[in-house]
């Protein structure tokens, strides 16, 4: 009897239509009014942002046109259903459901050295209204690098960023200039290498700014978005100055020829290194010198000087103290060897001395150093402040504590490692002829360990 009755059963099922509502006074609502992006590079696309169309009401809504208000000479381009167009007739919404639409932006170069304003709207037409959705985008000319080598001595200038796609190089015996106030993007695992030399000549004022090409806000903090600032072996009279270096692998990092034991040179002053995946500088056999330089937040060591070297800290903070990753192993650390998963082992002296500065964050030891190979080594580790359990810094006229915020860093958890009125930094300093701090703020009579001078006002 079943099988007689099924037939009768289907044929009584078919889908009712519903019902077109042409009532003028059934509004549509929005789940917003603009749709914002962040600045974009001209000529490169933007990432996908979404709004949608609700129908609240009882009966379907025909949209007569959903389109572009500029039309086939706009800018941005919208989702429809999975058909990517300027303009659409006819959608249906049934009632008491929604219509997603899918909104991009690729701007047209502007030949203009200022960030330009792109704007359009998104015309929703039925039943005799029409209603918009604002489109708002800034765009940015920029010069962009692909995979190429850089002239010899160029000279980069602040008129328009530089965006590094895949690679650039500066090649042995050349050497690139960056001016105040330039601001470099390096693409997503994309090297900035340099064989001959590099000179980046920030200013207090006007600091030079090296980061990832993703600008929208979530991106702000986000670690290894790009490589590496890659020094090669032999790569001398380098200098960075006034700078904020983020978003990368690892900031900065100096190789070495295992053969000859050379390896890179660098002078780095007034200088952030920030959101590291791996370390802020990593330097094989390297030879550094750096004063008022801050780096925090990196996922390895802040600082790693590995395989001998010669290493010159003075008045520099490092801090290691956000919750986002595990790290295991002290925050600054040096070895005058190399160790290779074959049993060989690269070995070379290594010099260090750190004074006046800041080695903190969250393990008991924050600072290591391995001398195992039979090298040369002269170490200097004087009137520090380091988190550590261990004795034997106090006898070289260092302070040790485990307590969490001894430095007193303003707001850590916000990345602002300027001191506050109690900290135990403050006029702790020796002598110094370090006369001004990363900020530019001019060092008293009785200057404080770190990179920051204590300031009565704190932005």
């Amino acid at each position: 009897m079943l099988t007689v009755l099924l037939p009768w059963v289907f044929l009584g099922c078919e889908p009712s239509v519903e019902e077109l509502s042409t009532d003028n006074a059934l509004q549509l609502s929005y789940s917003t009014d603009t749709v914002t992006f962040d600045t974009l590079f001209s000529s490169v696309g933007s990432i996908t942002k979404r709004f949608k169309i609700y129908n609240t009401h009882d009966k379907a809504i025909k949209l007569n046109q959903l389109s572009l208000g500029s039309r086939e000479v706009s800018s941005y381009s919208i989702t429809v259903n999975g058909v990517k167009g300027k303009s659409f007739q006819d959608e249906t919404i049934f009632g008491e459901d929604s219509l997603l639409v899918l909104v991009e932006v690729l701007i047209d170069p502007n030949n203009q050295d200022l960030p330009f304003l792109v704007k359009d709207s998104v015309v929703v037409t039925y039943n005799d209204r029409s209603e918009n959705i604002k489109l708002v985008s800034w765009g940015q000319d920029a010069i962009f690098i692909n995979n190429e080598a850089i002239p010899c001595d160029a000279i980069w200038t602040k008129d328009r960023p530089y965006v590094i796609y895949d690679s650039a190089w500066v090649e042995s015996g050349c050497q690139l200039t960056v001016e105040a106030g330039t601001k470099i993007y390096i693409d997503n695992d994309a090297f900035f290498t340099i064989a001959g030399t590099l000179h980046l000549q920030g200013t207090a004022e006007e600091k030079i700014l090296i980061a990832n090409t993703r600008l929208d806000p979530k991106y702000e903090v986000a670690p290894g978005q790009w490589g590496s600032l890659f020094f090669f072996p032999g790569s001398t009279g380098n200098m960075i100055d006034h700078s904020i270096i983020k978003n990368g692998t690892n900031g900065v990092l100096l190789a070495v020829d295992l053969n000859s034991g050379n390896g890179a040179e660098l002078l780095i002053n007034n200088t952030s290194i920030q959101h590291m995946s791996e370390s802020g500088i990593a330097a094989f056999a390297g030879n550094v010198t750096a004063q008022n330089l801050e780096i925090f937040n990196c996922q390895n060591q802040l600082i790693a000087g590995l395989g001998g070297g010669s290493y010159s800290l003075n008045h520099c903070t490092f801090s290691n103290t956000p919750n986002e990753f595990t790290r295991e192993g002290a925050s600054v650390g040096f070895t005058n060897y190399l160790e290779f998963s074959n049993g060989s082992q690269f070995a070379n002296d290594l010099s260090i001395e750190i004074t006046n500065s800041i080695i903190w964050g969250r393990e008991e030891e924050e600072l290591a150093i391995d001398l195992s190979a039979n090298t040369a080594t002269d170490v200097q580790i004087e009137n520090n402040i380091i988190k550590s359990e261990q004795d034997a810094w106090v006898e070289l006229g260092n302070f040790i504590s485990q307590e969490e915020n001894y430095p007193g860093f303003y707001s850590p958890n916000l990345f602002n490692y300027q001191i506050d009125s109690l900290s135990n930094a403050r006029d702790k300093a020796s002598t110094t002829s370090i006369t001004h701090d990363l900020l530019g703020t001019l060092r008293d009579a009785m200057p404080d360990i770190g990179a920051y001078e204590r300031k009565d006002s704190i932005p």
